[in-house]
């Protein structure tokens, strides 16, 4: 029995290799992840805007009340005016009284009704 081996290189195919592939191909597309991210903020960003005008434009608080604050701001500023005014009137009358015995004794009839000995005192209605 006679053995013979023959090699024949024509026949041999080369088996492609699925394992390598070029470095410049990515299987991670980087656009549709930025993309996806941007509908996700426009989305998210959509959401919260419409919170805050519902929030903001609700009738039980918002724009109204806002509103109202200031509204009560301005009148409590308007008394404080009206106040300090008043201090200044006082302080003046009291000033007045310390100086003289004329306011003294103007007070004492006008808003206490006191008189001096032997007085005789006339005590009218006031109109209201």
């Amino acid at each position: 029995m006679r053995l013979t081996t023959t090699t024949n290189l024509d026949t041999v195919e080369a088996a492609p290799d699925t394992n390598c592939m070029p470095p410049s191909v990515s299987t991670h597309d980087s656009r549709r992840v930025t993309q996806t991210a941007m509908r996700v903020v426009i989305v998210i960003s959509g959401a919260l805007v419409l919170l805050f005008c519902i929030f903001l434009f609700r009738d039980r608080g918002g724009i109204g009340e806002l509103q109202q604050a200031r509204q009560r701001v301005d009148a409590l500023h308007a008394d404080i005016r009206r106040l300090e005014a008043e201090n200044v009137r006082l302080r003046a009358e009291v000033q007045s009284a310390k100086k003289s015995t004329f306011a003294v004794e103007r007070i004492a009839r006008e808003d206490l009704g006191l008189s001096k000995k032997g007085e005789v005192v006339y005590m009218l209605p006031k109109a209201h």
